[in-house]
């Protein structure tokens, strides 16, 4: 489950994969400086020569595992040396649904290394190469141009964030806002969204959709970054 606080790393409060070697620890991630990694409700596997570990499993089928039913806590606080930590992988990484293939450990390795290299970094560049940040349906599209006809208020956008609360551990928030400093702007036809690159890491790859139907549940989040998302569909965990 994540946590959202704006000061802090953004792995903060995510269960997370410490690779060092033929080790994975997973927990939570408190802390992460050049020094230390700091880690809690942490539980470890390792591979021998064999490439299992005590429990018969691999690292990757270990991980596999754990995604799907949790952890079985051995450390309540485990401090890392930063310099021995390989990187570092959301466990949600490993979560995999019925029909599709297990991740490979060095594909999944390369590539959340590049995703915690570009957490930060504005998705309006990676726009040019063809990626999306978030996808809006045509139904969720007709339905923001419809309210900021309504709202009758100019410069106004689409923003979508993400806060901490709800039953999850993470809400969705959407709103009509003006652009601030440092948002990632993602142009529609008639508006554009408004990302803060905080939220980015938890919404990039969203699809938006809107449910105006009978009984219609409104604005609708689909988010593949979820580990788990509850019931009304405005809470998540990653």
């Amino acid at each position: 489950m994540g946590t959202f606080h704006d000061t802090k790393d953004p792995l903060h409060g995510i269960t997370v994969v410490a690779h060092m070697g033929d080790t994975v620890h997973v927990g939570r991630c408190h802390e992460r400086n050049e020094t230390t990694v700091v880690l809690l409700d942490v539980d470890t596997h390792n591979e021998d020569e064999s490439g299992q570990g005590p429990d018969g499993r691999t690292n990757a089928e270990y991980l596999e595992r754990v995604a799907k039913f949790g952890v079985w806590i051995k450390n309540e606080r485990l401090i890392l040396p930063s310099s021995q930590v390989e990187n570092m992988i959301p466990l949600s990484q490993y979560f995999r649904r019925p029909g599709e293939s297990a991740p490979k450990p060095e594909l999944a390795r390369e590539s959340s290394a590049n995703q915690l290299q570009s957490e930060l970094k504005p998705l309006a560049e990676s726009s040019a190469d063809g990626e999306q940040a978030v996808s809006l349906t045509e139904a969720a599209c007709t339905e923001v141009r419809r309210l900021l006809s309504s709202e009758e208020v100019p410069d106004q956008g689409l923003r979508l964030a993400v806060s901490g609360g709800g039953c999850s551990g993470m809400v969705y928030k959407v709103e009509f806002d003006r652009e601030k400093t440092g948002d990632i702007v993602i142009p529609f036809a008639g508006f554009s969204v408004l990302l803060d690159r905080k939220s980015t890491i938890y919404l990039r790859g969203i699809t938006l959709d809107h449910d105006s139907g009978l009984g219609g549940k409104g604005f609708q989040f689909n988010n593949p970054n979820a580990s788990n998302t509850c019931g009304c569909g405005e809470s998540f965990s990653v």
